[in-house]
């Protein structure tokens, strides 16, 4: 009689493993085909010349990055990028750790605490297109008429404290930086808020109650227990928005995206992003080979950066272990 020979799993639960890769199966052809498929095309074409309305004479594979860096407008879109991520990121992660703290406070008592949290996650889900019209409207210059100039409600409160008519809000560059920066933060410190307050929620109550039994204050909580084992959510909040900071493109774009067209600042461009600098050659100049190079080197900077903030901040790990440790001495 044959024996039928019967399959041996090693863990009970392997026989699913089969499904979960029918499962996984769209997310990883949608990276394929949508994330890194493009990728590399954009990653091959920065070393080509072509569809380039420009031709580079004695053109070679780094010409196009050559072209970028010996360029002052690239180096100008940089320092723009980082002025306006530096303004807006840092009182968005000092704001949103606060008021997560806050709301998951046991020792401050707060009434109100899901409705707080909604008004200020709710910027989150508007378009960045429909905040930026609401920002020009309040901020914007509209002409002037018999002697008399018109604008946004903001700008005409400006002009009646003394402020200078021909200094148009959104025709002045750290002023502009100042307005994208504040929707920047504006929009996105709700979303980090929350991700916070869940990772607060996720420490365990044990270490807190050994820290009150100890008759540990409120600072002394923050520091040595809160903050070091929220590093690990705070690396992913931190990545996430140095990534999305680098990207600026739409808000920047609304506001004011090209070069000043009056003022007295006219010819100059305060707002200009790399991924606006990037835009305009793809889409203006039709120039694909520079528009890639300028995306390969955004990656390569956001991926340094990145490397660079997780070995200097975050490479500690067992955070609960060493928040234990400091509790028992």
């Amino acid at each position: 009689m044959k024996s039928t020979s019967v399959k041996r799993y090693r863990n009970p639960n392997q026989r699913l493993n089969k499904w979960a890769y029918l499962f996984i199966a769209p997310f990883i052809l949608g990276f394929l085909i949508f994330s890194l498929y493009p990728m590399v095309s954009s990653i091959a074409l920065s070393f080509t010349n072509e569809n380039a309305t420009s031709s580079i004479s004695d053109f070679n594979v780094f010409s196009n990055y050559q072209l970028i860096f010996g360029e002052k407008a690239f180096w100008h879109s940089f320092i723009n990028t980082f002025i306006i991520f530096t303004m807006n990121f840092i009182p968005q992660i000092v704001s949103a750790l606060f008021f997560a703290v806050l709301f998951t406070s046991k020792r401050i008592r707060l009434h109100g605490k899901g409705f707080f949290q909604f008004v200020y996650f709710l910027p989150n889900i508007l378009t960045a297109t429909s905040v930026s019209a609401l920002f020009i409207f309040l901020f914007g210059y509209y002409g002037k008429v018999d002697g008399v100039y018109h604008g946004g409600p903001i700008y005409e409160w400006f002009v009646m404290m003394g402020m200078n008519p021909e200094i148009h809000l959104l025709e002045d560059p750290w002023t502009t930086r100042i307005v994208i920066a504040f929707i920047q933060f504006w929009m996105w410190f709700g979303n980090s808020m929350v991700v916070y307050i869940a990772g607060i929620k996720g420490i365990s109550d044990e270490i807190y109650e050994a820290a009150d039994l100890d008759g540990a204050s409120v600072f002394r909580v923050f520091f040595d227990i809160t903050l070091p084992v929220l590093k690990p959510i705070m690396l992913y909040s931190l990545i996430t928005s140095l990534i999305g900071g680098l990207q600026m493109f739409d808000i920047p774009y609304m506001i004011q995206g090209n070069v000043f067209q009056s003022g007295p600042f006219k010819g100059l461009n305060g707002t200009q992003t790399i991924t606006i600098y990037i835009y305009e050659f793809m889409k203006v100049n039709r120039d694909y080979g520079i528009a890639s190079a300028g995306s390969v080197v955004l990656f390569a900077l956001s991926l340094i950066l990145s490397i660079i903030m997780y070995f200097v901040f975050f490479k500690e790990k067992n955070y609960e272990k060493k928040v234990w440790k400091r509790i028992n001495k």
